[in-house]
């Protein structure tokens, strides 16, 4: 395996130049800020990590479409296509021409993926440089809810992220490191 340190803003060149190609597993290490409450759901007291950050390790899919994911498991659990009833996208890209992963939102350098089913993904949280035990954050961090639209018994997951809270994404045999 290469490896290659790079800017945000040559990866994005990189994802936008990448060709379509059948499933193509990617491992992405991200750095994200989670959204909280303002307060604490049962003490009501103000929340008490302002410099809350996600990193997630996962293996995921690149070049797949939702629509046809969530269709062919309802075919898998011998149901009608027509169970699935399409929501809102309130995340709409603007896709590059080489392929249906990496697009822009409102300007920022976005990529979509479906995470990999068979791996779960590596996430801590951490708060001025401590770790924090995602038990210990239930009360600020949003609920999460099943989605009810897809009509299978297995939900499809699907994600979009800015690439500026890319650090690594290894593509085919090349792990690219983001310098920031």
């Amino acid at each position: 395996m290469t490896k290659q340190v790079i800017t945000t803003n040559e990866l994005n060149t990189i994802l936008a130049n990448t060709p379509n190609s059948i499933g193509t597993f990617v491992k992405i290490v991200q750095l994200t800020t989670p959204k909280t409450t303002k307060k604490c759901r049962i003490s009501k007291e103000l929340n008490t990590t302002p410099n809350l950050r996600k990193l997630t390790i996962l293996n995921a899919i690149l070049n797949t479409e939702y629509v046809k994911g969530v269709e062919n498991q309802l075919v898998r659990e011998n149901k009608a296509k027509t169970d699935y009833k399409q929501g809102i996208n309130t995340m709409p890209l603007e896709l590059c021409e080489n392929n249906n992963f990496f697009g822009y939102f409102k300007g920022n350098a976005v990529i979509q993926y479906r995470p990999f089913d068979n791996s779960r993904p590596k996430t801590k949280f951490v708060n001025n440089s401590k770790i924090i035990d995602k038990e210990n954050l239930q009360d600020i961090l949003p609920k999460t809810y099943k989605a009810t639209n897809q009509g299978s018994d297995k939900e499809i997951h699907w994600r979009k992220l800015y690439t500026k809270n890319i650090r690594k994404i290894q593509i085919n045999k090349t792990l690219f490191v983001v310098k920031n």
